[in-house]
């Protein structure tokens, strides 16, 4: 990144840092006087428990108890109180001279009539009895997040659904819905379904700019459908599809800055001679070596955390192209994602593609297919944070300044430079993924039978992995002192040389899914059936 670019995204960092901290004022300094306003909600069966009550604008809100009341402190006589639920339409109301005031919430309808999915199918909230949380990312403030994770865009905003965090670039987070279920980790994950087809391949490869909505099945109901593989819920994932006559030209581009949050204090320098004196029962310092004895006397020492560790910055770029006539619907995308994580060394880059295309053939007939291809990068290795807690302050980072040459060894303990494996350029790290994944469906409809329709889909996906690393005969270098030229010298080189190796390994993972789905759908008057059967392999 150059010069001006790194200044000007500072420059906006700043002024937003301003900004924020200039609303905060405002907003505190508007708290600090007015008056105690007493809520009481309810709707046409009595109090609403667990409804949001805050004053529009600013951080001052509470939560109804069991007898739907809430309680606002230091509420300005012109501020205007916002009254919100789920499955109700929010309201707004001008505070005045009132200190006592009584809302009736009405129910959202427009909510209760939303198509979600479930199941092999679809269905409308008000028709379905199982626990159901919807998220819509498309044209929604949401998408406008920098996500390199598809479940980074549903994090705190489905109750019951615990996305964990990410630790290193290019990571997926862990996932839980209602709590742990195992002892095993990876038996927690709920079920991933994408486009009504189960999900075999990994959510690394899915672009979250891609993504329409998120429906998640919380509770036993899905079972019907999923069976025991659904224990630990269902995270139902639709992505786009063209919604216009005329193709729609859609290009975003994102960045953003990561940092290191409850980062940990090193202890200081002194403090870290005090603990070895006591560990090993010393009460002068013979055991320091030459090297930090001169550091120590000319007062350098070196914070090792803080240089394994960088503020982290995300960029993600994305083009695609949609549109939808009276038979065809086709959706073409392609992404580049970059991130350099907060740990220097821990790297990821993604190129991702996806190009979904349906058609009526018939009245009677429709066929469908999406692929998606994914390359992404984790090549590197990232500073040890664990030698960087340990190694000594008074350790050289580098041999040679002026040269970036990094010391190997800048402590009495031995341990290596926490940087060694990152920078030294001594180590060559090779981890390539390529994830290829084929959806595609046949749909008849019963032309003798209204409402019957037969839909066969098949999923497949390919996942390439290249692993390994190759270590130089300089990753063997001993220690010596800063000044001792031998170690680096042609005849210590050739006499290494029989050190240098290194391994590669690939892998190639394949799965599929074929469903064969027989639904009748038909609506009799005020009622309404819907029946399916499955059989999937």
């Amino acid at each position: 990144m150059s010069k001006n670019k790194l200044l000007r995204l500072l420059t906006v960092g700043l002024v937003l840092f301003l900004a924020t901290s200039l609303v905060s004022g405002v907003d505190a300094y508007a708290q600090q006087d007015g008056k105690t306003v007493t809520v009481t909600v309810s709707d046409d069966l009595g109090p609403v428990v667990g409804a949001g009550v805050v004053v529009k604008g600013t951080t001052n809100g509470v939560v109804t108890g069991m007898d739907g009341k809430a309680v606002l402190n230091k509420v300005p006589g012109d501020a205007v109180i916002m009254v919100s639920c789920l499955g109700y339409v929010t309201q707004e109301i001008k505070v005045g001279t009132q200190s006592s005031i009584n809302v009736t919430l009405a129910e959202d309808t427009q909510t209760l009539d939303d198509v979600i999915v479930i199941g092999y199918g679809t269905a409308k909230r008000k028709d379905y009895t199982g626990s159901v949380a919807s998220v819509k990312l498309e044209d929604s403030p949401i998408a406008l997040t920098n996500n390199l994770n598809a479940l980074e865009s549903v994090k705190g905003n489905v109750a019951g659904l615990d996305i964990g965090a990410t630790n290193s670039a290019g990571g997926q987070p862990s996932m839980q819905i209602r709590g742990q279920k195992s002892i095993s980790s990876s038996a927690n994950n709920p079920l991933i379904v994408v486009d009504g087809v189960i999900f075999l391949g990994s959510l690394n490869d899915i672009n979250p700019n891609d993504i329409a909505s998120y429906d998640v099945l919380k509770d036993a109901t899905s079972a019907a459908a999923y069976g025991s593989r659904s224990a630990n819920g269902v995270i139902v994932i639709t992505t786009k599809k063209g919604r216009s006559q005329k193709p729609v030209i859609t290009l975003n581009a994102s960045g953003s800055m990561q940092l290191w949050g409850n980062k940990p204090q090193l202890r200081t320098p002194e403090q870290w001679i005090e603990s070895v004196m006591a560990r090993n029962n010393n009460t002068d310092l013979s055991w320091l070596t030459a090297q930090e004895t001169a550091n120590k006397n000319a007062g350098k020492s070196v914070n090792w955390l803080d240089e394994s560790s960088r503020t982290g910055w995300v960029q993600d770029y994305q083009l695609a192209v949609s549109g939808a006539t009276e038979k065809v619907n086709y959706y073409l995308s392609t992404a580049y994602s970059d991130n350099q994580g907060i740990i220097v060394g821990d790297d990821f880059n993604r190129i991702s593609l996806l190009g979904k295309l349906s058609s009526d053939i018939t009245s009677w007939l429709q066929v469908g297919v999406d692929a998606g291809y994914a390359k992404s990068d984790y090549s590197g290795v990232g500073a040890n944070l664990q030698y960087a807690a340990m190694t000594t302050p008074y350790g050289a980072m580098y041999r040679d300044e002026a040269n970036g040459l990094l010391e190997k060894y800048p402590q009495t303990q031995g341990l290596n430079n926490p940087l060694w494996d990152a920078l030294s350029g001594t180590r060559d790290n090779t981890d390539k993924r390529d994830s290829y994944r084929l959806n595609a469906y046949t749909l008849l409809k019963c032309p003798w039978i209204d409402g019957l329709t037969f839909r066969v889909n098949y999923a497949g996906n390919i996942t390439n992995r290249k692993e390994g690393n190759f270590y130089y005969e300089s990753y063997y270098v001993a220690a010596g002192a800063v000044d001792d030229e031998t170690r680096y010298s042609p005849a210590t080189y050739q006499k290494l040389l029989a050190s240098a190796n290194g391994a590669l390994t690939n892998y190639e993972t394949r799965s599929w899914v074929l469903d064969n789905i027989l639904n009748y759908k038909q609506t009799f008057g005020r009622h309404s059936v819907d029946l399916t059967a499955v059989a999937t392999r």
